[in-house]
């Protein structure tokens, strides 16, 4: 298989490395620069809904936490 971009299934995996990239920078700007206005986010039983909310959260987790996610796997379907 070539991996050029193409594919809708390409363009997945590539926009969710550019996430979790941005994640391994802590740069929350970044990360949500890679989902849309309306974002649903499942936190522990309770859904939130928008970049605010989203915005929110990463700052809570990146101020608790420092963690860097490595060897990630990404799979995806062939319309993305």
């Amino acid at each position: 298989m070539i991996i050029d971009g193409s594919r809708a299934a390409d363009r997945t995996s590539a926009l969710i490395l550019r996430f979790y990239a941005a994640y391994n920078r802590r740069d929350i700007e970044g990360m949500l620069d890679c989902v849309n206005d309306d974002v649903v986010h499942d936190v522990n039983h309770q859904r939130e809904t928008g970049k605010a909310a989203l915005r929110s959260y990463l700052q809570r987790i990146l101020r608790c936490y420092h963690e860097e996610l490595r060897d990630i796997v990404v799979l995806s379907i062939d319309d993305g």
